[in-house]
């Protein structure tokens, strides 16, 4: 992509996005700067320039003293109409957390810690029932919503009940990842309500369809994307007050309290149901640390820690860490940054300190 593309890219973006009120997604949020990049040039704020090294995936980060929300093009194909528009809802999720960073937010999720979830079949079960329940049209559809979407929300408070005594501490993490990056997914969606309502429409939908279809049932940090904004409809249309100060140290679903009922016991064919998946799953993971097994058989020894990583493209099978894109360690004070596929090896039991390295 030549400079003039890359200039006229992010040029049809802003005026996309100077349309949007920022203060009717969230009180106090308004737009941040943003820049678009390939692996070769970047438009920042309207001005081309060679890509910055700290310009790693889609986020939000410090540059030059300020806030910058940054997104990768790609190289062929130019985004227009409906690509637009989704790429503008993009940006502003990357804003929403930059606007959390400023507001005090610190409930992100320990990202590896969620690699080291419990697995076990009746609290699989659980929370595939959760996902049918969050998945329901009626909250999200009919004009008169508010009492469906109260009464999917008590329902869904009785689910986390049981799921809290299975999983312990450690769905406390799912609830960080629904309020950090579900809130940021939904001012991203609230945002496309305002460019492309019809578009906003089919993104919802599709978020309900990734939760009912369990594609992303044993990846709870991409799981909890659409639980999270799924979520913040709903309380939306129940009247709950999303709106909240967002330096408050309890989640969003802690801070809310949902009375719950009593939820009526699994069933054989929830259990089954369950009990297949897991089993597809680790036949899924398996096969997956065989292929990288085979392409890196030799170990070196590494003994370092984790300072950085790419927390949507790392999967944890045992005490092996399979990274795809991009992960940091630190030895001695000494950073090292580890692009593209590798297979690292775990100290047992730690999310964060590695012990060796496997290459080709």
């Amino acid at each position: 992509m030549d400079k003039d593309k890359l200039r006229g890219v992010w040029q049809a973006l802003n005026e996309r996005l100077s349309a949007v009120s920022f203060e009717a997604i969230w009180p106090g949020f308004s737009p941040y700067d943003f820049a678009l990049y390939t692996p070769e040039l970047a438009c920042i704020q309207g001005d081309i320039r060679g890509k910055p090294p700290s310009f790693i995936g889609n986020t939000a980060l410090a540059f030059e003293g300020r806030p910058l929300a940054i997104w990768q093009l790609e190289e062929t194909g130019l985004p227009e109409g409906d690509e637009l528009d989704r790429l503008a809802a993009n940006l502003i999720h990357e804003m929403f957390h930059a606007f959390q960073g400023e507001k005090g937010e610190s409930r992100f999720p320990r990202d590896l810690e969620l690699l080291l979830y419990p697995y076990r079949e009746d609290l699989v079960a659980w929370t595939i029932r959760e996902s049918r329940l969050l998945s329901q049209a009626d909250p999200y559809t009919k004009e008169n919503s508010g009492h469906e979407a109260g009464r999917l929300l008590e329902a869904v408070a009785a689910v986390r009940q049981e799921k809290d005594k299975l999983a312990g501490s450690a769905t406390l993490n799912e609830y960080r990842t629904e309020t950090a990056e579900g809130l940021a997914e939904y001012a991203g969606y609230r945002g496309l309500c305002q460019i492309n309502q019809t578009l906003a429409e089919k993104t919802l939908a599709g978020y309900r369809e990734q939760l009912s279809s369990n594609l992303h049932l044993f990846d709870i940090r991409r799981r909890c994307y659409f639980s999270g904004v799924l979520l913040a409809v709903a309380l939306e249309r129940a009247g709950y007050p999303l709106a909240h100060d967002l330096a408050c140290p309890r989640t969003l679903w802690e801070e809310l309290a949902i009375p719950s009922g009593k939820a009526s016991p699994l069933t054989d064919g929830e259990r089954a149901r369950a009990a297949s998946l897991m089993q597809e799953e680790e036949k899924r993971r398996a096969g997956l640390l065989a292929s990288f097994q085979e392409e890196f058989k030799q170990e070196s020894p590494l003994h370092a820690l984790i300072c950085g990583y790419d927390p949507m493209n790392l999967t944890r099978v045992g005490d092996f860490l399979i990274s795809t894109h991009f992960l940091m360690t630190e030895k001695d004070g000494q950073k090292q940054p580890w692009m593209g596929r590798h297979l690292f090896r775990m100290k047992k039991g730690h999310e964060i300190a590695v012990e060796a390295v496997y290459f080709e």
